[in-house]
């Protein structure tokens, strides 16, 4: 098995968008790239390699709990042109694969001669990461699942008048998303059946920039979860796992609950018994179709439990989105398979904090607050911050377990 040099570049979406290798991001999502930059050392394997700009703290890992250990290593351009000659057969392992991330990798192999197999972009990936193709995905669900009631699919609009007209016809509150967008972002909500001025300017910019908006109307929403698979490329999709996650009420990711996967599948079970597993399999299946032969790498499949307006009663969306990369969840089942001590439970999350020297201050109380306690080499309770945290930190990610 060849090493992976792994690299963080969360906001993908956006730049599959752009389809442009010289696409630069917006100032907040650089910011989270360099200060969370160390994430993907806690689902990497130790043998493995985390690519990051710069490395601001070398003694981050050292410091870490030492049954925890061995990490993968960290390594920036100045090492790798450094260590060439030292450096194994590596494939590159973006957080999402775009022109843009592709391009970077690209640049890294030829400054070091390196000996680095890069994931081929294919023009393809650009029409299966929108929201269109997740809509497909959720008709193909439908299909085959005949008795299931599962919600209709977001209906795509060119212009102003088509959602207007959407609005008339259906029952508010309504949610408006972009098509190249996810986690939260992208998303306008409206509790009325009419637009505002503002509404309208917000139509019209996402329409000028991408050419169409999906609406739908919002559900009663319960609980966020996901479904986490790996597909090789070649036809075969493997279920990864279950992430049951946290949004704030207008969407944006908030966190990931941590735990053995039976202790997450039990509401699931409980409140859904065998149509769960069903699901399971239709959800698994609508992605082989649809993913399966051309694109190799992790997926996240969005979901949603919501009570239904009639009676109240719980009933699941089984496709939001589909996001064609790894996922905060696929680093949430990673972490609780790596490093938690059986039945250990507690949440992983990322916050970011606007005030100079807030983050700093929490990470610190934290870290006293709640020392951690291992069990057999596994954290059994306590916090642990996932990347270094400084007085100039905003974004943090971190681990409370108990």
């Amino acid at each position: 098995m060849k090493s992976k040099i792994h690299f963080f570049n969360p906001g993908h979406e956006t730049a599959i968008l752009q389809g442009s290798e010289n696409y630069t991001p917006p100032a907040n999502v650089q910011r989270m790239i360099r200060e969370l930059s160390y994430l993907p050392v806690w689902y990497a394997d130790p043998e493995d390699f985390v690519f990051t700009e710069e490395i601001a703290s070398p003694r981050f890992f050292s410091l870490q709990p030492k049954e925890l250990r061995p990490f993968a290593k960290l390594i920036s351009r100045k090492e790798i042109k450094q260590q060439k000659d030292n450096l194994p057969e590596m494939q590159a392992a973006p957080w999402g694969l775009s022109p843009h991330s592709h391009s970077l990798f690209e640049k890294l192999r030829k400054s070091g001669s390196l000996n680095l197999t890069i994931p081929e972009w294919k023009e393809e990936y650009t029409r299966l990461t929108s929201r269109q193709t997740a809509a497909g995905c959720l008709d193909k669900i439908r299909e085959l699942l005949p008795d299931m009631d599962v919600p209709v699919s977001p209906k795509f609009c060119k212009k102003v008048r088509e959602v207007e007209k959407y609005l008339i016809l259906q029952n508010a509150p309504f949610v408006l998303k972009t098509p190249y967008s996810s986690s939260g972002r992208g998303l306008l909500w409206l509790p009325e059946r009419k637009l505002t001025a503002k509404d309208r300017v917000w139509i019209e910019g996402a329409l000028n920039k991408q050419g169409c908006v999906s609406i739908e109307c919002a559900l009663d929403k319960y609980q966020d979860f996901a479904m986490e698979f790996y597909s090789d490329g070649n036809g075969n999709v493997r279920y990864e796992g279950l992430s049951v996650f946290g949004a704030e009420k207008k969407g944006a990711y908030s966190g990931n609950v941590l735990g053995e996967q039976a202790y997450l599948e039990s509401f699931f079970v409980e409140n859904f018994g065998d149509k769960f597993q069903q699901l399971k399999e239709a959800v698994g299946e609508a992605i082989r179709q649809i993913y399966g032969n051309i694109y190799t790498g992790y997926l996240g499949v969005d979901m949603l439990v919501y009570r239904r307006k009639t009676n109240g009663e719980f009933a699941i969306h089984p496709c939001i989105e589909v996001n064609m990369r790894y996922t905060m969840g696929m680093v949430a089942l990673r972490i609780s398979q790596k490093y938690l001590a059986p039945n250990a439970r507690g949440d992983m999350r990322i916050t970011y904090t606007n005030k100079p020297g807030e983050a700093y201050e929490q990470h610190c109380f934290m870290k006293k607050a709640y020392p951690l306690e291992m069990k057999d080499g596994k954290i059994r309770e306590g916090y642990i911050s996932l990347c270094p945290v400084t007085r100039e930190t905003k974004y943090r990610a971190y681990i409370l377990v108990f």
